[in-house]
């Protein structure tokens, strides 16, 4: 099965934001919201992509003490998103206490590390253990837990669901199609995505900043990128 395609909103033009999901019109049904565009237009852009019947990845990354995070997943299910991330290195309380707020209002995604980090950041954060490793710890706890699933690259995807099963989800960030140079560390292609069992890709920059972005949407979905 193909991963679903979650495109991310990460720019403060709201024309742009506006012509890109009737560009992509049925071709898409998802979109992560994250610091960017809700710093800029706040519950605004959620309620609309809402009312438009896209279904939104609330891509906020909680990460705080437990009351903080509970009190906050309150205020969040009142703007009915699909997904909602949170921070696994927030610790198993402040897990469990947003997964008791949420229960099945919505899927909540543990964030396990970061793809802008790769081995040499965990060794300056002095963190021993070897990447794969920690990430696989990270998502065991999250479904332990009760979570719906994780954040994780594609190089990891493949143990996560291994190990978790396969209807644990995984969402997999910078995907990549061509060489770039960005911030991302541990990318990947769309095709690898598939063959490692990811669930969705979250895709920003090559789409929103493309001259065409639904022929870029088709050839993802054709494997001619």
């Amino acid at each position: 099965m193909k991963p679903e395609v979650i495109v991310a909103l990460d720019i403060i033009d709201r024309d742009k934001i506006t012509n890109l999901i009737k560009t992509l019109g049925d071709k898409i049904s998802y979109y992560k919201v994250g610091y960017i565009p809700f710093y800029a237009f706040g519950w605004e852009i959620v309620d609309e992509l809402n009312r438009m019947g896209k279904k939104v990845m609330l891509d906020l990354k909680l990460d705080d003490i437990p009351n903080t995070v509970s009190e906050a997943m309150k205020i969040i299910l009142a703007h009915n998103p699909e997904f909602v991330t949170i921070h696994s290195n927030a610790g198993k309380d402040t897990l469990m206490k947003a997964q008791k707020i949420v229960q099945n209002k919505t899927k909540l995604l543990g964030i396990t590390l970061l793809t802008s980090l790769d081995e040499e950041d965990l060794k300056t954060l002095g963190v021993s253990a070897e990447l794969k490793e920690n990430v696989l710890k990270r998502a065991r706890l999250c479904k332990e837990i009760g979570l719906s699933g994780v954040v994780a690259s594609v190089d990891e995807a493949e143990i996560i669901k291994e190990t978790l099963g396969e209807d644990f989800i995984v969402v997999t960030p910078g995907i990549r199609i061509g060489k770039t140079e960005d911030d991302q560390k541990r990318t990947a292609t769309y095709k690898k995505a598939k063959e490692k069992g990811v669930d969705f890709v979250v895709i920003g920059r090559p789409i929103y900043n493309a001259s065409n972005p639904s022929d870029v949407i088709e050839r993802l979905e054709e494997e001619q990128i």
